[in-house]
């Protein structure tokens, strides 16, 4: 066969894989009047810095998808076909300090945090750097993002709607295709932090997040529970209790050891002892410029230095 083959002859007979993490997708097919089968891997480039700005230059239209306090979300339409987003946008503006540190590249360490540790330093830390929940609100109070809210237990009209009650909605990273689906559930209750907040008492609201929210999807996109990573962050991106909902055959950001917790063994840890999360030993990592890791390192809980020193005698 021709070293160059020709494309305009290949025929597809079927996607072999889709992987939403790399980008990736191999197909298999044959070309024309060659009885052969062939695999073709399609892989896209990593942005190249120098032409970020052009990103969104004039030969693209931008399309708002989302619009709620800080946040806004678009897709980057090009002008020869506007059917084919080439790129999603998100802005944040006006950003602080904590939005900033949240997209930087920096050294990580590991925490292992103690009972004492969460009520001595985490827990004042949390109360004094929180990012504002008023987009969080906004969409409760149905001020923002109402047209893309999948499901609400008001709608069941649930007796303990207030205490046990959820939105689900699009997470800001889902495309909106079915295999990188995305979805968060947003309690209603507004004094639950972090998983170390939760207690027996809170194991209703953890169950009819994990069967009514698996529930919604399955009606809405075909998806059953046994194909869905349901889980919390610890350390959370924000102060304001919600559950992850991602497809299995996706591998978003955030779903590794030390970081995601998946709510069945919430649940279960909870039911074997109902303050689990108040005296477990939690692991999570941090970036090095994070206001957190000042106080740790103030405490001589964690040190930059250090961690050179164990380098340098490796």
């Amino acid at each position: 066969m021709d070293p160059q083959p020709n494309f305009d002859q290949f025929c597809l007979k079927r996607i072999l894989m889709n992987d939403t993490e790399r980008k990736m997708i191999a197909v298999e097919g044959n070309f024309k009047g060659l009885p052969e089968p062939a695999v073709v891997v399609m892989e896209k480039y990593a942005f190249d810095e120098a032409s970020v700005l052009n990103v969104c230059n004039a030969q693209t239209k931008l399309k708002k998808n989302l619009d709620n306090d800080v946040y806004k979300s678009f897709s980057c339409v090009p002008q020869y076909d506007e059917n084919i987003p080439s790129n999603k946008m998100d802005l944040i503006y006006p950003a602080t300090d904590k939005h900033i540190l949240k997209f930087s590249s920096q050294p990580i360490y590991c925490v292992q945090e103690t009972e004492e540790m969460y009520q001595t330093i985490t827990l004042h830390h949390i109360l004094d750097n929180s990012l504002s929940l008023q987009w969080v609100y906004n969409c409760l109070e149905y001020k923002s993002e109402k047209e893309r809210i999948t499901y609400d237990t008001a709608s069941e009209n649930q007796k303990d709607d207030e205490d046990n009650g959820f939105l689900l909605l699009p997470d800001l990273k889902w495309s909106g295709k079915l295999n990188e689906l995305y979805l968060l559930a947003i309690i209603k209750k507004r004094n639950i932090k972090s998983l170390r907040d939760l207690t027996t008492d809170h194991l209703p609201l953890l169950k009819n997040i994990l069967n009514k929210g698996s529930a919604a999807i399955y009606k809405l996109y075909g998806v059953q529970q046994s194909q869905l990573r349901t889980y919390v962050h610890y350390q959370p991106s924000f102060y304001h209790f919600h559950v992850h909902f991602t497809y299995l055959m996706h591998t978003p950001p955030g779903i590794n050891v030390g970081k995601a917790h998946l709510l069945t063994t919430i649940i279960n840890n909870i039911e074997m002892q109902g303050n689990y999360y108040q005296k477990a030993t939690l692991d999570y990592f941090i970036k090095e410029s994070d206001p957190l890791f000042n106080r740790f390192e103030e405490k001589g809980i964690l040190s930059k230095a250090k961690l050179i020193d164990e380098i340098n005698n490796v």
